[in-house]
């Protein structure tokens, strides 16, 4: 969810552009709204256009008409998948600690990093000194003002109030549905959400399972590059991992090599993404995992194969089964020393009525 840090369209000159604003814009459209953006998601990345005469006849996004909600944790849940995490989930967990090892597992949060669409990320100490000197000893200090979407740069945790799906006509707030059936018209507003906010997600302690698709493939996934299920399990044959040992609640990440870009190369960065579709994201539900999380910005693969389907993972996986999903990961060390099961943590900031959350999960071998 950088020149740009979510998705990419071209500008009005057709040139290819570093803004994927547009390109989420059209993620889930429907009806008349996708003759606008269709100019915008064939040209940069190959989806199929969208005629006048076809968008008379759409009503409903494709695999969302059906409705999802209540979830299995009630009609008035909003902690989704963080559900998992009770105390004999954290009690088995802490079993897979073994030699006390900590692996930082996100990027710094820096101006040069790769930032979606128009988002901004600036750091000011101001007076440099900010304050002081006070008392005999004369006491200085700094304070830093930062100006950002504070959930939703560099390594981010996607909550619950961020995807959505559009039923019914197009600007209809009370047809925008998310996790639960939440409507925007019932949670959405300019001063934080009344709803599903990431305050609401449960600190999160469980076991996680790294596949690294650059030894399976011998070199950096490229953009456009589903990861299949054979993929998956091809890694973890390689890596001596079990499928039969990921458990509910547990975490999957991935590990494409697309983070070797971050700060080097943003423009191809930003210009779409390896990374999983819906047939992992079914793999997913079906083995009830709280966690999706990969060293890319979306976890997806960009464009989707699918030349009709925009973050179609995004919204089966959060929007459909609370599943949460964390981007921008790193995962060098961990690989370094062939550690592709650990201890995945992270508690979100609990920025009231937020999407998302900045933050650096750790890993625990």
């Amino acid at each position: 969810m950088t020149n740009n840090n979510e998705h990419e369209p071209v500008d009005e000159t057709g040139s290819a552009s570093t803004d994927r604003r547009g390109f989420l814009k059209a993620a889930g459209v429907a009806g008349a709204s996708a003759v606008a953006v269709a100019g915008v998601m064939h040209g940069k990345f190959g989806l199929a256009p969208v005629t006048p005469a076809q968008a008379d006849t759409v009503s409903l996004p494709k695999l969302s008409a059906e409705k999802w909600w209540p979830s299995k944790w009630g009609a008035d849940d909003q902690a989704g998948a963080s559900n998992h995490i009770t105390p004999a989930k954290v009690l088995d967990t802490v079993k897979w600690i073994k030699d006390g090892k900590i692996y930082k597992l996100g990027h710094n949060y820096e101006s040069t990093m790769p930032l979606f669409g128009k988002r901004v990320f600036t750091l000011r100490i101001p007076g440099s000194p900010t304050g002081g000197p006070f008392g005999d000893n004369r006491l200085v200090y700094h304070d830093e003002f930062v100006t950002t979407e504070i959930g939703q740069v560099g390594t981010q945790f996607d909550f619950l109030g961020h995807i959505g799906i559009q039923l019914g006509a197009d600007g209809d707030k009370r047809e925008m549905r998310f996790y639960n059936g939440h409507s925007a018209a019932d949670f959405s507003d300019p001063y934080g959400l009344k709803k599903l906010g990431v305050e609401n997600c449960k600190p999160l302690f469980t076991r996680g399972h790294l596949v690294d698709m650059v030894a399976v493939k011998g070199r950096m996934m490229e953009a456009g590059e589903e990861i299949s299920v054979a993929d998956m399990r091809a890694a973890f044959q390689k890596q001596n991992i079990s499928e039969a040992d990921i458990k509910p609640g547990d975490g999957i990440f991935f590990h494409t090599g697309w983070s070797s870009l971050w700060g080097k190369n943003n423009d191809k960065f930003n210009s779409g993404e390896p990374g999983i579709g819906l047939e992992i994201a079914n793999w997913v539900i079906e083995k009830d995992l709280c966690i999706t999380g990969a060293d890319t910005w979306a976890v997806e693969v960009v464009p989707n194969p699918d030349k009709t389907l925009a973050f179609a993972v995004h919204m089966t996986l959060q929007t459909k089964h609370g599943i949460v999903n964390h981007e921008n990961l790193v995962f060098d060390d961990l690989i370094a020393d062939k550690k592709y099961q650990f201890v995945y943590s992270f508690t979100p900031v609990p920025i009231a009525g937020g999407t998302g959350s900045p933050g650096v999960p750790i890993g625990m071998t």
